[in-house]
């Protein structure tokens, strides 16, 4: 696609149009190394970097126009832009160099501390019953027009010109809605802003990315932001509505002075939407429950009953758009379980292993007490904290570790630019007065192997904060990993290689 840098400009709000230029913008970019020969560079200041400073490696890069939140010194062919806020214009800017495909496909963000992916994939897949196509852009999976495309980074919502390009590929390629997993990240730092949601789901909100956001009140104000966008978003004829979670006090709030229809889910507490675990087959969870459009019982491939007010969420999210849920429910039976959540691991070892993503204290603390509910022996957790980021949630994943466990490995998670020790005896200190022992091994791979070997007959061991990653951050390297792989040669070190 291409536009002229004046057309992209106008009616963008606070936006002064110094320069135009003559050549045909053919991509919106804000990092520098991606600027090719008529890219509109947009400068932001980062967390950590300033994109103003990269102006010079822009232009070198063929880079036909400039957006700034100061006045920059450019050539005179060069279009220039001054602009209140970087960010806000990255976004605006991206929405409308694709088109606006938010505003032609029916959009649905999903948000909260934990649940989201799972969340996000069971909508998709509920949804994908009555319409002809949903496209998805989550934590683990990006997929559109029917096809699954492979996923760059580690971000949860991708930059503002990714996720407006990968709408646009659904749109292109007939998807009718998409779902998009939107972390806090992506809501302070205006990843989304301007995008036209039509659904917005909050899943709960505990406590994570205080080092990002500073205080949990400005955390909870972050993931609220989503039902602003959802209020500003023009009206399309598929309606709004906000889903939450009744269950959880932060979420439940929201609902007070909420602009948009509400429409609740959960277990405990009574909602538009109620859920209760109705059993486990062979195969899975069974989840039950009444909502509007009639009474419903799901027979699923997931673990974890926490996954009861996933379902619930997708069930409300679903009939709120389409006015039945019959057919998503049944189609639930075909759902594959999330790569990296609940994840079972099997070579004929009379120990039971499970990789799941729990890096939260709440969500640690949930997989724990799940599996110590059919574990006859004892519960062994490999775990970390990542590094460079919130701080205060360590000693609260060792309080979870020791309540939930019999044994702790305290071990890698993402130190990157800290020292490795240093998160583990921060980790380690919220153990007092728990039950658990302890044990610190900073390499992943021996931490794991190390509960390998201490596990007996009937023990579960969990594997738990990489999930699905495909990598270990350090400070001056990335490393690759694949959990599940790592656990499989542990166990085959060990003799084991049957199913």
């Amino acid at each position: 696609m291409d536009a002229t840098f004046e057309a992209l400009i106008a009616g963008l709000p606070g936006a002064q149009l110094v320069r135009t230029t003559t050549s045909a913008i053919e991509d919106i970019v804000h990092d520098s190394r991606d600027v090719r020969p008529g890219s509109c560079f947009v400068c932001r200041r980062g967390l950590r970097v300033d994109g103003h400073d990269y102006v010079p490696a822009a232009l070198a890069a063929g880079a036909a126009a400039i957006v700034a939140e100061r006045p920059i010194e450019t050539p005179a062919k060069v279009g220039l832009a001054i602009v209140p806020d970087g960010r806000v214009a990255l976004a605006s800017l991206a929405r409308r160099f694709w088109g606006e495909p938010d505003r032609r496909l029916g959009l649905i963000g999903v948000t909260g501390t934990d649940g989201k992916t799972s969340t996000s994939r069971l909508i998709a897949w509920m949804l994908g019953a009555y319409v002809p196509g949903v496209g998805e852009l989550t934590t683990v999976n990006t997929r559109a027009a029917g096809a699954d495309l492979k996923k760059s980074g580690r971000l949860t919502t991708p930059e503002a010109p990714t996720v407006a390009r990968l709408l646009a590929r659904m749109v292109q390629g007939g998807d009718a809605w998409a779902v998009v997993e939107v972390a806090s990240h992506a809501l302070e730092l205006a990843r989304v802003d301007g995008f036209a949601f039509d659904r917005a789901v909050i899943t709960n909100v505990t406590h994570e990315h205080l080092d990002l956001h500073g205080s949990l009140e400005a955390y909870r104000a972050a993931k609220r932001r989503l039902l602003d966008l959802l209020d500003q978003s023009p009206d399309d004829g598929r309606g709004k509505a906000a889903v939450l979670n009744a269950d959880d006090p932060v979420t439940a709030g929201f609902a007070h002075g909420c602009p948009v229809d509400v429409l609740t889910f959960g277990i405990t507490h009574p909602a538009d939407v109620s859920a209760r675990y109705a059993g486990t087959t062979s195969n899975g969870l069974v989840v039950a429950g009444s909502s509007p459009w009639g009474h419903w019982e799901a027979h699923t491939h997931l673990r974890g009953r926490w996954n009861v007010a996933n379902v619930a969420a997708a069930v409300a999210c679903v009939g709120s758009i389409t006015g039945d849920v019959s057919c998503g429910v049944e189609r639930l039976a075909s759902f594959a379980p999330v790569k990296g959540r609940m994840e079972t691991i099997a070579l004929g070892q009379p120990f039971q292993v499970i990789v799941d993503f729990a890096h939260t204290p709440a969500a640690l603390a949930a997989c724990l007490a799940e599996v110590r509910a059919y574990t006859p022996g004892r519960v062994l957790a490999v775990f970390g904290s990542a590094g460079d980021q919130d701080e205060a949630k360590r000693p609260m994943l060792g309080r979870a570790a020791a309540a939930g466990a019999d044994v702790a490995i305290v071990t890698n998670e993402d130190p990157r630019r800290e020292d490795p020790g240093d998160i583990a005896r921060a980790v380690v200190a919220g153990s007092a007065g728990g039950g658990a022992r302890f044990e610190t091994i900073h390499d992943r791979r021996e931490a794991i192997a190390r509960a390998f070997e201490l596990a007996r007959a009937g023990d579960t061991v969990v594997l738990a904060g990489k999930g699905h990653e495909q990598s270990i951050q350090f400070a001056d390297r990335e490393e690759p990993w694949d959990e599940a792989t790592a656990a499989r040669d542990a166990l085959a070190n060990l003799g084991y290689s049957g199913g």
